[in-house]
This record gives C-alpha cells, sequence and structure tokens, in this order.
C-alpha cells in the first residue's frame, strides 16, 4: 500500500464528483490524491513522514478555479492607489493626498477602481477636475472595468494626447468643445500612452491591450521586477484557496515570465495562458496561437486558446447591442471585427481545434460571437469545442439556447453587474434600459443545460471567489419583472471548480476530488453547508494545496 505525503481527516469534504459527493479523509501522495474515505478510514496510509491536517469538521474542497482573471494587471494594481467604493471628490482627493504623503516624490500617480459616477451621477471625470487634485504630476485613473481611463491635463500632454490623435475603430479620445482632449480615454489605443508613462510603462497591460511584448525588450531588472509581480499575484491567489487561473491576457512575454518562475520552482498556480488575436492583427496572425500551444504544454502552464474582444462595456457606450443604446439615437456600440471577420477568424482557429473565448458584453456582441461559433461549427463539423463567451452582462432570449446547442460555456462573473451589493448601478441601467430582465441571467443560462463557470475578472473586480460565491447566490431581481437569478451553494461551488476544469479540457484531472486527480486542494476555516449565504464572503482558507504542494497556510 503507498504512503501518504499529506492526509486530511476530520472533514466535511465536498468532492463535486457526483460519482461520490461526500467524504470525510482525503490522502495525498506525490501531486495525486491516492484516496478518499470517511474520517478515520485511511490512517492505514500514514507514514512517519505524512503530513496529517485535522480539518475539525470543517469544509474541504477541490482548489478553486479562477476562470477569467488578469493576473499580471491585477498583481500591478495591488500596489497602486486603490480608489475601490471611493465616492466624493473630497474623499478621494483625501486619499490621494494621503497615498502621495506616504510615497513621496512619484513622477506619476495612478490610481485604479475608479467608476464613471465616483465624484457623483452628475459630476462627469474631466482633466479639469483632476487637476484639482493633483496639478502637478501625470495622474491617472483607471475605471475599473479597464476599459476607460481618466487623465489630468499632466499626463494628456506629457503622452502627447492633448490634442487627440486617430485611432483605430472601437477607441476614442474624448474631445471637447474647446478642441482639446477632455481627459476621458476609451479603450487601449487611447489610453495606452498615458500607461505608458508609469513606473512599469504599461508593460502589464500588453497581453491584453497589443497582444505584442515590449518595445524595446524588457531589461533583465524589468524583468525581475515583473516575475516579482507574477509571484505576488500568485500569493494573493494561493491566500484565496486558487490553484488554477486562466489568464486573460495573452503575449509571449507573459509566458516567458510564467516558464521563468515554473523552472525556479514558483509557480504555486496552474495558469493556462491565451493567444491575444487583436482586431488589427492580420488573419495569419493566428498561426502564432499554434506556436504558443505546440510550445507550452504542461500541466502547470500550458497555452491551449484564443482570446478576443468582439466589443468593449456598456459603461463607455462600446459593448454592441442589437439596438440602439436608450438615449443614443444611432448608437449601437463599437463591434472591434465585422461579422464576416470574426467568422474567418473563427472557422481558421476551430479547424486547427483549439478553443476560442471571445469578450462578449452586449446581446449585439453576443450573438455575433455565437453566429461565428455556429459558422465554424458547420465549415469544420461539430466536434467538443467549447468555445467560451466571456461576461455575457446581455444576452437576447433567442440566443440563450443556442450555447447548449453549440456547446458553448458560459465565462461568468457574479461579482459583476448591478445586481451585486455595493456595485454601482449607473450607468449601466441607463446603458440596458427595458433590456434589463435579460443582463445578468446566470439562472436563465443554466436552467438550459449551458455549461456554467464562475471568475473574478480580478482586478475589474476583487479576486476573492467567496466574495464572488456570496454574490451569486445572494443576487436580487433587479427591478419588478425581473427574475431571480440567484444561484444555489452546490452550483456556485461547481461553478468555481468542476466547470472552470472543464473550461479547460481538464475535468479528468482536476475540478473534482476523485482518486487519480491532480491534488489541488483547499481547507477552509468554516462549514460552508451551515454559512449563511451573506456570510459566505467572511470565510476564508486554512490551507492551500496545488499540485501536492503546500501553497498558503493560514
Amino acid at each position: 500500500m503507498p504512503t501518504a505525503d499529506i492526509l486530511i481527516t476530520n472533514a466535511s469534504i465536498l468532492t463535486m464528483d457526483k460519482a461520490r459527493p461526500r467524504a470525510g479523509s482525503l490522502a495525498i501522495a506525490g501531486n495525486r490524491i491516492i484516496a478518499l474515505g470517511e474520517p478515520g478510514d485511511l490512517t492505514a496510509f500514514k507514514a512517519r513522514h505524512t503530513r496529517v491536517i485535522d480539518a475539525a469538521g470543517k469544509t474541504v474542497m477541490p482548489g478553486i478555479v479562477e476562470g477569467h482573471v488578469h493576473l499580471f494587471i491585477g498583481a500591478v494594481e495591488n500596489e497602486s492607489l486603490m480608489l475601490n467604493g471611493a465616492q466624493g471628490f473630497e474623499p478621494i482627493a483625501r486619499a490621494v493626498k494621503d497615498y502621495r504623503a506616504k510615497n513621496p516624490g512619484q513622477a506619476v500617480i495612478t490610481a485604479t477602481g475608479v467608476a464613471h459616477e465616483s465624484f457623483g451621477p452628475a459630476t462627469p471625470i474631466t482633466r479639469q477636475l483632476l487637476d484639482r487634485i493633483v496639478p502637478d504630476v501625470p495622474f491617472i485613473a483607471v475605471c475599473f472595468d479597464l476599459h476607460t481611463v481618466w487623465a489630468n491635463t499632466r499626463a494628456l500632454e506629457t503622452a502627447g494626447l492633448i490634442k487627440g490623435r486617430e485611432l483605430p475603430t472601437g477607441n476614442e479620445i474624448v474631445m471637447g468643445v474647446d478642441g482639446l482632449a477632455t481627459g476621458e480615454l476609451r479603450e487601449s489605443a487611447a489610453f495606452m500612452p498615458a500607461l505608458g508613462l508609469t513606473p512599469t510603462g504599461g508593460r502589464e497591460w500588453l497581453g491584453m491591450t497589443t497582444g505584442e511584448n515590449p518595445v524595446p525588450p524588457a531589461t533583465p531588472a524589468q524583468r525581475a521586477i515583473d516575475e516579482n509581480f507574477m509571484k505576488k499575484g500568485m500569493a494573493l491567489a494561493a491566500a484565496l484557496g486558487i490553484t488554477s487561473m486562466h489568464n486573460m491576457d495573452g503575449n509571449w512575454y507573459q509566458l516567458e515570465l510564467l516558464k521563468t518562475l515554473l523552472d525556479n520552482g514558483e509557480l504555486n498556480a496552474r495558469i493556462e495562458v491565451p493567444f491575444h488575436q487583436k482586431n488589427f492583427f492580420e488573419l495569419s496572425r493566428i498561426d502564432e496561437a499554434f506556436d504558443m500551444r505546440a510550445q507550452y504544454q504542461g500541466e502547470m502552464l500550458h497555452c491551449d486558446r484564443v482570446k478576443i474582444f468582439i466589443d468593449g462595456v456598456l459603461e463607455s457606450l462600446t459593448a454592441l447591442m442589437l439596438d440602439d443604446y436608450p438615449g443614443h439615437p444611432g448608437n449601437q456600440g463599437a463591434p472591434l471585427f465585422t461579422a464576416e471577420e470574426f467568422n474567418a477568424l473563427a472557422q481558421r482557429i476551430d479547424a486547427r481545434q483549439m478553443q476560442i473565448s471571445v469578450h462578449a458584453i452586449g446581446d449585439g456582441g453576443v450573438r455575433r460571437t455565437l453566429d461565428g461559433y455556429d459558422f465554424a461549427r458547420r465549415k469544420n463539423g461539430p466536434r467538443d469545442s467549447r468555445h467560451r463567451i466571456e461576461h455575457i452582462e446581455l444576452i437576447d432570449p433567442t440566443d440563450i439556447p443556442r450555447l447548449k446547442e453549440l456547446g458553448v460555456v458560459a465565462s461568468l462573473q457574479p461579482i459583476a453587474g448591478v445586481g451585486v451589493p455595493g456595485n454601482p448601478h449607473e450607468p449601466i441601467l441607463s446603458r440596458v434600459g427595458d433590456k434589463l430582465p435579460n443582463a445578468y441571467a446566470w439562472q436563465t443560462l443554466r436552467e438550459t443545460g449551458a455549461e456554467i463557470a464562475f471568475s473574478s475578472d480580478w482586478p475589474v473586480a476583487p479576486l476573492n471567489p467567496f466574495l464572488g460565491m456570496q454574490a451569486a447566490m445572494t443576487a436580487v431581481p433587479l427591478k419588478p419583472g425581473c427574475r431571480d437569478q440567484s444561484q444555489t451553494l452546490m452550483d456556485t461551488l461547481d461553478g468555481f471548480t468542476r466547470a472552470g476544469a472543464y473550461m479547460e479540457f481538464m475535468e479528468h484531472r482536476k475540478g473534482m476530488l476523485r482518486e487519480g486527480y491532480l491534488a489541488d486542494v483547499v481547507v477552509l476555516d468554516s462549514d460552508l453547508e451551515k454559512t449563511p449565504k451573506d456570510r459566505i464572503a467572511t470565510v476564508r482558507p486554512l490551507t492551500t494545496i496545488c499540485d501536492g504542494r503546500v501553497t498558503f497556510e493560514a
């Protein structure tokens, strides 16, 4: 009989395995689960070297699969001035003043977590407003959704944006009646010159905004800084019970950083990195994705996916809609690919048996994505593609059954949207208008039989998966006439574990606690089944195990 390296006893184990949903003890040898049993069944696996963890009757569950995360950006933002939830000029100005006092001499001030209505529903964020807070150095305020940045006059002048410039479709430097930039920069081509002023030079954004590597190449000193940010991001994730992450930013540079950490034994989470196909790439650039897949194929670091943006976000009127935005006649958003362009792209990727995940927020963006997946299926033949749609904040009712029909995974963020306590309701309510019953339709999608996976979209929202779980379980109807989209505990846990593994074709190796599966396990400080749903966010891991190694201990 093999002996265990780690033995977890006296546990309330939620395996997320329908064949055996519960257990009381678990044995790990190397990086695999070798046995499950009742609380006292596995003593024969104990040896002198075995580490025994007494779970004291608390929940033990599979390692959390964070299905949509911006690891590099989140790690950098975590050390910036974070204004999440700050409201009003005086509180924000005071927070900036305090930050500058604690960080003297910074040549650029960057704040994150800003909302469109942070200064009030009738107060647009302008360069003049930001000048009142920081007049002497560049000041950059990043919207929590990562699609809008506001800059003061000094930042706009230094970045060469004050008089505007020509930009690709879907990007905008908002101009004032005086012929100068107002300070609002919509989408990456507009705001990356400003972010280039920051100490990292915006390197953390490149995997999302350009898909390219740093130019000029990062120096050894810069690479060391960036590797350290990655380690800090993974440490935060481990402390939250996360053992796998689907990164949403894809370029060779991030893969190289993570590969260095892997080679050094410092990669403490399984990370999947996509190739990011931008709308300004030639179609032939997609061949790089196949090269990435060939080069990175391991259980700790791999590339099997292409990430694509089909539209923007509701707040900035860039999400693609089927109809005009309420109060904005003629404006249906800013599609980043025509239907013909996306169809051709989807067919080419699908033909090479590679997965596609598409950011689609508006009902028009969701339909264009589903149409592209359907086109690829008809041209290439049906297969188990598990193509994904990220977010689905708004969907037309006629498109709801198509996810199940096409085998598309809904990659959703329960901590996003107007139904989440603390999240600003505007301007999203105004953007959606009478279509609100079709927004954030988690349970409606689930009831069709579609595969539902949950995540955070960190740093758009906090990384804490237990906060996301609570948001999923406590969601309330958005207004009279809207249905209840709240989730049960077990469906919620499934979305953060088994479904996340399914979403990357690894449900036969992780996402459940089963003999022979990879040893990704979390021991919690609470019994989830006895925790009120409005207290789930207070739950914390005591021990996180990834690949059979303890990556976090409280």
